[in-house]
């Protein structure tokens, strides 16, 4: 190589170089549009993967939607995530936990059906709530076994690894343009959330189970990944920790997660919602290795998007059919028939709707053009009129003995009749007394809830179904 010893030497080289790089920058700019320097700053870009992520669903497979459209469903979900999935591999689908609300057989079967819509959707892990805890370890072992879907929990012990396919991490290869990334995903669920003591397995403090564990994974893997099934106040402790993880995935207990994104040093922490109205995505690049230490190579901020559910997005044909063949099997296994039932309050009993009209026959046929009286006659067109859930809001008393149990056996007992509102009328029809049934706001917030009727107030609500004046 020539030296070049003179002063005018060093500037005609100086302005030489300066000129290489300004044309060099002009031919990047022609064709990005990016503003000069851009190319240089980003001239070794780093690969990067897009992660999707939902959670606490909570029982809610799809939205009631009787009366309007509501947030969230599983149809919906399919229909967004599929088309992003088809333009690119370096896509990683995440699940925090909580797929079932309550506990008992429709909820087993809602677990199943959820996971089984999870793995169509391409879902890498899925991690193990409070809520799917207190399904049982027996059937949860079942469902690690069948699932296509990854359970990982790293702070839950003591289980058979014989009976349970669930792991404390998972290691995802993701393939992109400029390399393979390794993608480290860890779950925890907070023990503060545990209820259940008679429960077999023990919950350790997730600060002391991850230490080890992200010892072992930092040098595996090019980005790590924690499933934080706690309240944001826990999750953005354990990134203060733990400033090794580049994204944590929470919010426990957070309706709108648009509101609540945190950033912890490098750290994101992001939660989901709850009742899967939401889908979270955030574009992530890898962290560099130089000299011993971590660089995170953009500077910059990661795309992040939160995308409510809403009527945008058609319904999956493929999921809801799934759906469907979810109904059947609560139809099959006659559900509704095996509904807890408790003794109605005072020891009364429900009469029906026609023994009303025997006595209010004015206000029977303005009901007849009320709402309330084709409620069930809503369901059979749903195709969910055997589904407990819903029926429970259909009908008269099912939730009670004396009240609804099958349209063949009870069909005055069915729509929103007298008796959904103002109690079991047997004593009023004996005595005919005039304190019978009266009627607040509260009663009619048992099924007008958030969920179901999320716009529901009640004087614009009540002028549809008050009563006419009664002749004397």
């Amino acid at each position: 190589m020539t030296r070049i010893n003179s002063k005018i030497s060093v500037v005609k080289a100086f302005v030489f170089v300066s000129l290489l790089l300004i044309l060099s920058n002009q031919g990047c700019n022609s064709q990005s549009g990016k503003e000069p320097g851009d190319s240089l700053n980003k001239a070794s870009p780093s690969p990067t993967i897009h992660v999707v992520f939902t959670g606490e669903e909570n029982g809610y497979l799809e939205p009631c939607g009787c009366s309007e459209v509501q947030l969230g469903g599983f149809p919906k979900r399919h229909t967004l995530i599929n088309p992003l999935r088809g333009k690119d591999e370096n896509w990683i689908l995440l699940s925090l936990g909580d797929l079932p609300g309550k506990v008992g057989r429709q909820d087993e079967i809602k677990m199943e059906t959820a996971l089984d819509a999870l793995g169509r959707m391409g879902y890498v892990a899925h991690n193990i709530g409070e809520k799917d805890l207190n399904m049982g370890i027996d059937l949860l072992g079942y469902l690690s076994q069948i699932s296509n879907v990854d359970f990982v929990s790293s702070n839950i012990v003591d289980l058979d690894t014989s009976a349970f396919n669930i792991k404390p991490y998972i290691i995802k290869e993701i393939k992109t343009e400029e390399s393979i990334l390794k993608v480290g995903i860890l779950g925890i669920v907070s023990p503060e959330l545990i209820e259940s003591a008679y429960l077999d397995v023990t919950v350790v403090d997730p600060v002391l189970a991850l230490k080890p564990l992200l010892s072992d994974l930092y040098d595996k893997t090019d980005i790590l990944i924690l499933l934080s099934h706690a309240e944001m106040e826990e999750s953005i402790k354990i990134a203060e920790v733990y400033p090794e993880l580049d994204l944590i995935i929470s919010g426990h207990l957070v309706d709108r997660p648009d509101l609540y994104l945190k950033k912890v040093d490098n750290t994101y922490v992001i939660p989901v919602g709850e009742k899967g109205k939401y889908v979270g995505k955030i574009t992530l690049s890898t962290r560099r290795k130089e000299s011993g230490e971590d660089e995170h190579v953009n500077s910059s901020s990661p795309a992040i998007e939160t995308t409510p559910l809403d009527g945008k997005f058609e319904d999956s044909s493929e999921i809801t059919m799934l759906l469907e063949i979810y109904q059947e099997r609560l139809k099959d296994e006659e559900l509704l028939a095996q509904v807890f039932k408790s003794d109605p309050p005072s020891n009364l009993t429900y009469i029906g709707n026609d023994d009303c009209a025997a006595c209010h026959n004015k206000i029977f046929k303005h009901w007849e053009e009320t709402g309330h009286a084709s409620a069930y006659e809503t369901l059979v067109k749903a195709e969910h009129e055997y589904d407990p859930e819903c029926v429970e809001c259909h009908v008269i008393g099912l939730n009670y003995f004396t009240g609804f149990e099958t349209i063949e056996s009870t069909p005055a007992l069915k729509g929103v009749g007298c008796e959904s509102c103002h109690g079991p009328g047997s004593d009023h029809k004996e005595t005919l007394s005039k304190d019978y049934g009266k009627v607040g706001i509260e009663n009619c917030e048992i099924c007008h809830n958030d969920e179901h009727s999320p716009h529901f107030e009640f004087e614009e609500y009540w002028q549809k179904i008050k009563h006419p004046a009664e002749e004397k």
